[in-house]
């Protein structure tokens, strides 16, 4: 049952964020991108030239292009190498979420660290799986949980509170929000996308991550992310804004065609890239 305090103020907030028009997290820089890679004749170097005009931006993206997500034999020492060696979208991806989680306050370093891990865990599943889009679907797990973010930068008031009742009484986090505002961040992220123009392979996995079973365009990718946010919670890797470990959804064991013992290989592939991905944790 809803918290009577907060009944008469669900729809507002819920207009609150619909309002939102341009998230002070996202630079003029991710539009920009956008629209030049829909471009037929924009080049490498011309999305290139681009993003290493933010020398700052620039150095983030390649310090996650060489990190452990990808595992790359050799080392990537432009942006331009990046956009050849890890395609416009993943790029794209990667300068979106560095831009986003560096407005993230410091007591939620744990939500940057747990979205990190599930990016992690989503490109380990799907080379696992032997798919070849690997580093799209570790776009999707990196972005799943932006609904937070956009809870915690814009409706600050209501994040502690659902923080607060997710604590007190055990609860997990989107059990916590569907009772004190009627919707949860899986449902901004929906509304994320909508607005930013995310393609469809990115925006189902974060509408749907706790939900599989619902995904019609993209069911592998966001049960992938879906199972992904299940390892690395058990892990305690970061902290995605509860303590609950839920069990993985039927659906997605169906799905991915996984089986109980698939977890042991997937663990044991994915341990030592959570090992290398400690410094990420200072990108904030």
């Amino acid at each position: 049952m809803a918290d009577p305090t907060m009944v008469q103020d669900r729809m507002q907030a819920k207009k609150e964020v619909r309002r939102i028009k341009n998230l002070p997290t996202v630079p003029g820089i991710v539009a920009k991108i956008s629209r030049i890679v829909e471009n037929p004749e924009t080049s490498v170097n011309d999305v290139g030239r681009l993003i290493s005009q933010d020398q700052v931006l620039s150095a983030k993206v390649l310090r996650m292009a060489n990190s452990a997500f990808f595992g790359m034999s050799r080392k990537i020492s432009s942006i331009s190498q990046a956009l050849v060696i890890l395609g416009f979208e993943v790029v794209k991806g990667l300068v979106l979420t560095s831009s986003v989680f560096d407005m993230i306050q410091k007591s939620m370093a744990g939500l940057w660290e747990h979205s990190i891990g599930c990016a992690a865990a989503s490109g380990v599943i799907a080379s696992y799986l032997g798919r070849d889009d690997a580093e799209e679907v570790l776009v999707a797990g990196l972005l799943h949980d932006l609904g937070k973010v956009v809870l915690a930068l814009n409706l600050p008031e209501e994040m502690k509170l659902v923080r607060d009742k997710v604590e007190r009484e055990n609860l997990y986090f989107y059990e916590a929000e569907n009772l004190l505002l009627d919707f949860n961040h899986a449902e901004i992220g929906e509304w994320l996308a909508e607005h930013w123009n995310l393609p469809e392979s990115l925006a189902e996995p974060m509408r749907l991550h706790h939900k599989p079973e619902k995904a019609v365009l993209k069911p592998e990718w966001t049960s992938i992310v879906h199972v992904a946010d299940v390892i690395i919670r058990a892990k305690g890797f970061g902290n995605g804004g509860d303590a609950m470990v839920p069990s993985v959804s039927p659906a997605a064991w169906e799905i991915l065609g996984l089986k109980k013992t698939d977890f042991l290989p997937i663990l044991e592939l994915l341990e030592p890239k959570l090992n290398s991905l400690k410094d990420l944790t200072a990108l904030n």
